[in-house]
């Protein structure tokens, strides 16, 4: 194998791995897009409710300098029933006090198919 094949078949590879980040990273980032989006549309659209906290677990992630959070709640409908869920969010750390066990907070959620998508009504979502 002279050295010309060989930089041709580099150059190809490196076209083709390139390639494959960019697509990677692409459907990544609009995924992303998609589930802020419709983070922001039932805290628009979405009944309000109230829900009190089992738990709060940090997460390993951050977004804009603030801590994730996991909430195991009870949520309290407008009708009186209740159902459990758990949402994975980011707070403001001066909002941390406010998000502890036996707190109640507010909500919002909304049918989105057969289940019920919750969101903390004072979590951090940048826009869109």
């Amino acid at each position: 194998m002279n050295s010309t094949t060989f930089i041709i078949l580099l150059i190809i590879f490196g076209l083709i791995t390139g390639s494959i980040t960019l697509i990677v990273v692409l459907k990544s980032l609009r995924t992303n897009l998609k589930a802020q989006q419709s983070r922001q549309e039932i805290l628009a659209d979405g009944t309000q409710a109230k829900a009190l906290i089992h738990s709060v677990q940090q997460t390993s992630s951050t977004m804009d300098g603030r801590p994730g959070i996991q909430l195991d709640l009870t949520v309290t409908q407008e009708d009186g029933q209740t159902f459990r869920t758990t949402v994975e969010t980011f707070i403001s750390v001066v909002d941390i006090p406010q998000y502890q066990n036996g707190a109640v907070i507010d909500v919002r959620y909304k049918m989105i198919g057969n289940e019920r998508k919750v969101e903390v009504e004072n979590a951090y979502i940048p826009s869109a």
